[in-house]
């Protein structure tokens, strides 16, 4: 494993993009990964003077900023209204800004949603979904960022395999793959399962907890989340990129560093 890291998350409604930073620097977290939403981290803002300044604290300490996210819930990159999906390719390119300026290495996307009661019987989502994509893509590429797209319960390609399907067939090399196990085991996926699925193409893991049936992001330990299978699985890819713990609670500080204490205890190899 390269690195392990810590995703902001959890801060959204608490703590503002520059002090999560140096509270997870203070407490050993060198590589970050930022959820751009107001009043969290605004990538709408004119000032970008924070933004370079969040960088410089991270490269000070050694670490890198690894990913920014958007909230899922905002965005449909793969909408049948064409006006919708603009907006959403807009809003990720504003994204794109913002991880720019801060150094990141990836923009995080999702592969956009589709209706729970009567989804289209056919294809179309995702051809439309593929359109939005190369238009990132092509924005992405000239700034040296990639996109990581994102395993998310109700979006078009929320499991491995048609995850591993989808880019089997239409990427060109410029996509990766952040596979987050709670996410998938919400939508009733084995998560060990799916590591195996996607082998390579896993360029960043998300950890966290959650009980058996639920849709959660807690504190590891605290619920029904196989770590060890998970890190038979890792070692079956011979994985040796990045591991983010990504935990949303009332103390997500505290919860992050319990976290990690408990991956070293159950015997996870961390650097």
């Amino acid at each position: 494993m390269r690195f392990l890291g810590a995703h902001t998350f959890g801060f959204l409604w608490n703590r503002d993009a520059a002090k999560a930073t140096e509270d997870l620097i203070a407490n050993g977290f060198r590589h970050v990964q930022y959820l751009a939403g107001p009043p969290h981290l605004d990538p709408w803002a004119t000032d970008r003077a924070p933004f370079l300044s969040i960088r410089r604290t991270v490269q000070q300490a050694g670490g890198s900023i690894l990913a920014v996210d958007l909230p899922s819930s905002e965005t449909n990159l793969a909408s049948a209204n064409p006006a919708v999906v603009d907006f959403s390719v807009a809003t990720y390119l504003k994204v794109l800004d913002l991880a720019s300026d801060l150094g990141a290495r990836w923009l995080t996307i999702n592969s956009g949603r589709k209706h729970g009661l009567l989804p289209p019987p056919d294809d179309r989502l995702l051809t439309v979904f593929r359109g939005a994509l190369q238009r990132l893509v092509k924005a992405a590429q000239p700034r040296g960022i990639r996109l990581l797209l994102e395993n998310i319960p109700g979006m078009l390609l929320a499991d491995a395999a048609s995850t591993k399907t989808f880019l089997d067939q239409h990427d060109d090399g410029s996509i990766d793959v952040l596979y987050d196990v709670t996410n998938a085991a919400a939508f009733g996926e084995n998560p060990a399962d799916g590591i195996r699925t996607l082998g390579g193409r896993i360029q960043l893991l998300h950890l966290s907890d959650a009980p058996e049936g639920l849709w959660r992001h807690d504190p590891i330990g605290t619920g029904a989340i196989d770590f060890n299978a998970i890190q038979t699985a890792l070692s079956d890819i011979a994985y040796s990129k990045g591991v983010v713990i990504e935990v949303v609670s009332n103390d997500t500080l505290s919860d992050l560093v319990a976290s990690r204490a408990r991956l070293r205890q159950i015997g996870w190899t961390l650097p």
